[in-house]
């Protein structure tokens, strides 16, 4: 039998038990996304900020290298802040995953046929904020769950190992496949 996580990061923290012990690091102290590759796994207790601009960066590595992108938002209206932004970068990449706790119709105008849209109404990734692409050596991103109050813990990887189960682990609960 399965054991059932209530928390997508405990069940991803679980997976790789040394990671939860890595020290946590004040993310403004890291400006470029080369800083963030170089570290290589960061653990972080942050707020939307600091996310935001981690976010971006990914978001403009998928696309300078035209590399698959997957994104999830915790609302409808999370996606339609970023909507104009996103509906330029879904054109610019090879492929996309939309991940929301929201329903295709929310979506104005249609992503192109390169981006899938898929619901995680239901289920433990609802909470996530999730920015994944591919490097020269395999996937790498951002991966937090909202705590409460604005703020988020998780953690940037680029261990190709650990995204790569980040992957793996929303391909079941999401039922698609995903393929970065």
């Amino acid at each position: 039998m399965n054991q059932q996580y209530k928390s997508f990061m405990d069940e991803t923290w679980s997976q790789f038990p040394k990671l939860v012990d890595v020290k946590m690091t004040d993310l403004s102290v890291l400006d470029t996304l080369t800083e963030y590759i170089d570290a290589g796994h960061v653990n972080f207790e942050e707020g939307r900020k600091e996310l935001y601009r981690l976010s971006i960066a990914l978001e403009n590595y998928a696309v300078k290298h035209n590399v698959p992108l997957l994104a999830t938002f915790e609302t409808g209206e999370r996606y339609k802040y970023v909507e104009d932004r996103y509906t330029e970068i879904l054109n610019q990449v090879p492929k996309a995953w939309i991940i929301g706790n929201f329903n295709n119709p929310l979506l104005a105008p249609q992503p192109p046929q390169s981006a899938e849209v898929i619901s995680c109404d239901g289920t433990n990734v609802s909470d996530m904020w999730i920015v994944l692409t591919r490097g020269p050596d395999g996937p790498f991103g951002l991966v937090a769950e909202e705590i409460g109050d604005g703020q988020y813990l998780g953690f940037f990887s680029y261990s190709p190992m650990i995204i790569s189960n980040v992957i793996r682990n929303l391909s079941n609960k999401l039922r698609v496949v995903i393929d970065i």
